[in-house]
């Protein structure tokens, strides 16, 4: 009883470290893993809910918590549309509801150490990132149905965290100072 009462405890906490179910179907499998700036590893993990998909979790050493820390109290699940490492920074987005998406992009900034998240939720996929010693933007070709311009930029500034909103724009950001990554998506 100690035992379910720890993982409901985890599990509401977004941290996930024991699997309370004898029949094991909330084991994590990995599905990418990353090597970070440190040489420590960012391990996108997915736990099956049957035919809804899948919750996505990230394991960083040994700790593993849901993926979207954004929205603490909402449980994504949804089939897994992008997951890959790039230069050091896993990015993924799982596909909760067509033609909705939601993603993360982490890295652990090679200057400061510290780790970097950018959560994005748009209805494309991220076709850029870009990595700088002070910032990292995730860049979204807009379809033309949502933003008043055709890039949608995510941005995370180095000792701050992410932006409230992204920015709308009709050019792609400065290349300068920063190095442009370009995602292959189907």
């Amino acid at each position: 009883m100690k035992a379910v009462v720890l993982a409901v405890a985890l599990a509401a906490a977004g941290t996930v470290t024991i699997d309370a179910r004898a029949d094991g179907a909330s084991q994590l499998r990995p599905v990418v893993s990353c090597a970070l700036s440190d040489g420590s590893r960012a391990t996108l993990k997915a736990r099956s809910s049957g035919p809804d998909g899948n919750a996505l979790f990230v394991q960083v050493g040994n700790k593993a918590e849901r993926a979207f820390l954004d929205m603490p109290d909402s449980d994504f699940v949804g089939r897994i549309v992008l997951s890959t490492c790039i230069d050091r920074t896993l990015i993924f987005a799982l596909e909760y509801g067509p033609p909705y998406l939601k993603g993360v992009a982490i890295r652990r900034n090679p200057r400061t150490h510290a780790d970097e998240r950018i959560y994005f939720a748009e209805k494309a996929l991220p076709r850029w990132v870009y990595l700088g010693d002070s910032e990292m933007l995730v860049v979204i070709q807009d379809r033309g149905s949502e933003a008043n311009g055709r890039y949608v930029i995510y941005r995370y500034i180095s000792g701050k965290g992410q932006t409230a909103e992204p920015t709308i724009s009709n050019v792609l950001p400065e290349r300068r100072g920063r190095k442009v990554l370009f995602l292959k998506t189907h």
